[in-house]
């Protein structure tokens, strides 16, 4: 992509039945078929919420949030605290059009989308950001601050995503951390 992302002013929509969805592909058929086949079903039946980054009235990517936990027994940090569970946000799924990957726009939208969450924490409670990434592009969330969960078995995560490139881990993010 030839633009400079800086000049890329993109509109955040919730997704609705309106949307043409079929030219969307992010280079993993996996999300492309969540957009496409999933995510209006699980909007309508209240499991997560889709937004469409609109750029040039095209779909460059999409983002799903919804309500999720984390145990205080997953965190590597000591909280010193009472509580087993936190409240969070997973950010469901994040994905940018092909088109427009390899230039920072993804990290920017992660950026906007945490944001959001923390000013969000200051009307409800939220401790944490999670979301539950494939073992191949976990560096760009580790490059973003986020931290995974406890893992028990390293060996055995590695060796599960070479077999399977729809392994994911759990990272989190402290919101105080933002």
């Amino acid at each position: 992509m030839t633009e400079d992302i800086s000049e890329i002013k993109y509109d955040i929509i919730k997704l609705t039945k309106d949307h043409d969805l079929s030219y969307f592909h992010c280079g993993l058929d996996d999300m492309d078929d969540f957009l496409k086949d999933d995510a209006l079903k699980q909007q309508e039946d209240n499991l997560n919420t889709t937004y469409l980054l609109i750029y040039k009235n095209k779909i460059i990517g999409f983002f799903s949030l919804l309500a999720d936990r984390i145990s205080i027994k997953d965190i590597p940090e000591d909280y010193n605290c009472k509580y087993e569970y936190f409240p969070a946000i997973k950010i469901g799924r994040l994905a940018i059009d092909q088109n427009y990957q390899n230039n920072g726009l993804g990290t920017r939208i992660l950026d906007n989308i945490c944001s959001e969450i923390k000013d969000l924490s200051l009307k409800i409670g939220v401790k944490f950001i999670t979301i539950d990434a494939y073992c191949k592009v976990k560096e760009f969330y580790y490059k973003n601050a986020f931290q995974h969960i406890k893992i028990e078995r390293p060996d055995k995560l590695k060796r599960t995503a070479k077999r399977n490139n729809k392994t994911t881990i759990t990272l989190y993010k402290d919101l105080k951390r933002i």
